[in-house]
């Protein structure tokens, strides 16, 4: 298995600068290393359908990540490496928040076109390699401009839990909640394939009323979730 054919190229060149920044003439050991690990873990994921998988550049983006997070001579934090996060896996929306904005209706009622005809993709391949992700997808509420939908199988999330790498799973998670304010959306998730049976997805403009009803923490894991206010709180 080829990396450069399966990785894609903004993540190599990304994490490629990244690791110059930080390592200097040092960075060609650190680059072999990390190469050597994400073969070993390519080899290990299970099958989720490769270069057929909707999901095939997201999925081998993740695991090269986790081979330098996993290898690296220097010990970092999630919050050191969440902004390196962003750039490899949510940059795109530094551009779409100068077309999109949630807080407009038709932006909400196309996203909600987007994930629909996404998940349907995620599911009709999930048939033939269960290993992959799978979705569950809820109607859009469009009088409250509402996109919910889950996921119930993450094959990063398996895989990470599968080789104790959970230290570095909020790398993986977080930084929708980044992505998403590019574009003025808040996202409301109580919960992940990581720590339980669903990663939940609740999209709304970030001026929407149910914003109010949480505030976003970290929990014990690192990774940001949504927590229901009490009464009083609200």
């Amino acid at each position: 298995m080829k990396y450069k054919t399966l990785v894609s190229r903004h993540t190599i060149k990304t994490l490629r600068e990244f690791m110059e920044k930080e390592y200097g003439s040092g960075t060609d050991e650190v680059w072999r290393t990390t190469v050597k690990q994400y073969k070993m873990f390519a080899k290990k994921i299970d099958d989720y359908g490769g270069k057929r998988s909707p999901h095939v550049t997201q999925i081998n983006d993740a695991m090269f990540l986790l081979a330098f997070c996993s290898t690296a001579p220097k010990e970092y934090t999630i919050e050191e490496l969440e902004p390196l996060s962003f750039e490899l896996f949510m940059s795109s929306f530094n551009t779409l928040g100068r077309i999109f904005t949630a807080k407009k209706k038709w932006t909400m009622d196309l996203l909600a076109v987007v994930f629909r005809l996404s998940l349907d993709q995620d599911n009709k391949h999930a048939k033939l390699y269960p290993a992959d992700f799978h979705a569950v997808n809820e109607p859009y509420d469009r009088e409250n401009r509402v996109v919910k939908y889950c996921f119930t199988r993450c094959p990063i999330a398996n895989f990470v839990k599968e080789n104790h790498l959970g230290k570095w799973m909020p790398l993986m998670c977080n930084c929708d909640h980044m992505g998403l304010g590019k574009i003025h959306a808040g996202l409301i998730r109580e919960g992940t394939c990581y720590t339980g049976d669903k990663c939940d997805y609740c999209i709304v403009s970030e001026d929407n009323a149910l914003m109010q009803n949480y505030v976003l923490v970290r929990n014990e894991d690192g990774l940001l979730v949504s927590k229901k206010r009490s009464r009083e709180e609200i």
